[in-house]
């Protein structure tokens, strides 16, 4: 071996060991990046609120939303992470109570109907869903239920539930 071959051999050694000494720190880099280019679906957000105010009798229980409200007529699955509820400035979370239910499955997501301020964060007022709910696509939805607790005044309510639609990459 010659003084050139042998100066060129250490020089790709040199490369070499110099490469492996970056690649922990590139393949950290890449195994961040990784889900967010590699995910089967795209996650685009979305948000369902009701078509407009249900008004609910003093007293009265069990008022539905119309089911085209909460039902996801779209191809693609609808990811619920929040649910956020609103009623009048007159009222409370305190003052109403709600039932929801998914269509497709026949699931009640309560044992019975809760006081929304028990399920709500005091600071939002929103339920985030600790782990999201699918609603099936092409008819899947909600049923949304709502009591009055208040014996005396009518309560306006809304409901919105806001998450993602699960969008397969192309």
């Amino acid at each position: 071996m010659d003084i050139a071959t042998a100066a060129e051999q250490q020089r790709r050694d040199g490369l070499a060991a110099m490469l492996m000494q970056w690649a922990p720190t590139w393949k950290g880099v890449t195994d961040r990046i990784k889900p967010l280019l590699d995910q089967p679906v795209i996650r685009q957000p979305y948000s369902a609120p009701s078509s407009q105010p249900l008004v609910v009798a003093a007293g009265a229980t069990g008022q539905v939303f119309p089911n085209t409200d909460f039902s996801n007529s779209l191809e693609w699955p609808f990811e619920v992470v929040r649910i956020k509820p609103t009623q009048d400035s007159a009222h409370t979370f305190g003052d109403w109570r709600i039932s929801i239910k998914d269509q497709t499955f026949d699931r009640v997501l309560h044992k019975a109907n809760q006081i929304v301020s028990g399920i709500v964060e005091d600071n939002t007022g929103v339920w985030r869903l600790e782990f999201p709910w699918i609603i099936r696509p092409k008819g899947g939805g909600f049923t949304i239920a709502v009591d009055n607790l208040d014996l005396v005044n009518p309560i306006t309510v809304n409901v919105t539930l806001v998450g993602y639609l699960l969008i397969p990459r192309a």
